[in-house]
């Protein structure tokens, strides 16, 4: 009986170990996303930080070495992670390029807001020609964006479609818990002015009834002139708006300036999951809808 014991455990030491699927994100939001969804199946990394301006991601060879590993490459989309396609070119990975199974694209069936019409060009700053790609701080587009991940995790690994689906599932259930309680945090102060830096906001603005007063940019990108800050300061003492919000990775000189003038108070938000203390989506969101809430309490 004990050879026979000992047999067995020799021959399930011997087994290997189930592999992971390597998936590589191009920002923490996503990866945390992925990890959700993925569960222990899944080993995922951001080639952004959570410091750093999404906006301004600098390539690094290092990168391009993740994604030739890479089983799946899942992205924001529209114009936002542009600077990840010459890292995905140098990789060399057919199986992740666009079009391929691992390639997972988050923004495809999301209503995208402020898509410009007409012509644009330099002068206006840097606007985003798909539309505002910050889709992810409306906790309703993070479902999408978790659809498109499990139709990716079922096509590298059609094997665990179903603890997939059960993770997604539990997941969208999640959103839905906490956006009604966000919902109803934020609920007395619909309608309410607020200034933010940059045109990163219209997706959760839109979802908990704010309205964007002004912005400290003039337009995307571009820094504020004394006259823009002057006209910023003179909207907000007309509309009694007392809260500017920025990004963490944002300076906080111009912000501070109207501030002062205003009476208004810098509200802070982490715009990434492990920014500002965050550990995963969920905190992210908590966070920005309780600084916000608590901000537009004292202004009453």
């Amino acid at each position: 009986m004990m050879k026979l014991l000992w047999s067995v455990w020799i021959a399930l030491v011997a087994l290997p170990a189930a592999a992971q699927v390597r998936v590589v994100a191009t920002f923490p939001d996503l990866a945390d996303i992925v990890k959700q969804i993925g569960g222990a199946r899944v080993q995922v990394s951001a080639l952004a930080r959570p410091q750093d301006d999404f906006h301004l991601v600098t390539p690094r060879p290092s990168m391009a070495l993740e994604l030739s590993r890479a089983k799946l490459f899942v992205r924001v989309g529209m114009d936002l992670d542009l600077w990840a396609d010459d890292l995905l070119a140098a990789a060399r990975n057919a199986s992740i390029l666009r079009g391929a199974s691992g390639y997972v694209d988050c923004s495809v069936g999301v209503k995208k807001l402020e898509v410009p019409t007409g012509r644009v060009d330099p002068s206006m700053g840097d606007v985003h020609i798909y539309g505002n790609p910050h889709y992810l701080f409306d906790p309703a587009n993070a479902k999408i964006a978790a659809r498109n991940i499990l139709e990716g995790l079922k096509r590298v690994d059609p094997a665990n479609t179903q603890e997939y689906q059960r993770r997604y599932e539990a997941f969208v259930l999640r959103v839905d818990e906490h956006l009604k309680r966000w919902q109803q945090v934020l609920a007395p102060y619909k309608g309410t002015p607020v200034v933010v830096y940059h045109k990163s906001l219209p997706y959760f603005l839109q979802r908990f009834g704010l309205q964007e007063l002004a912005t400290v940019e003039p337009k995307p990108g571009i820094p504020p002139s004394p006259s823009h800050l002057r006209e910023v300061v003179a909207r907000m003492k007309n509309a009694g708006c007392k809260v500017i919000l920025i990004e963490h990775f944002r300076p906080r000189r111009f912000p501070d300036a109207v501030a002062r003038e205003t009476g208004a108070k810098v509200v802070v938000l982490p715009a990434a999951v492990g920014a500002e203390g965050t550990t995963d989506y969920f905190s992210m969101i908590d966070a920005m809808v309780n600084r916000i809430a608590d901000a537009l309490a004292e202004a009453r």
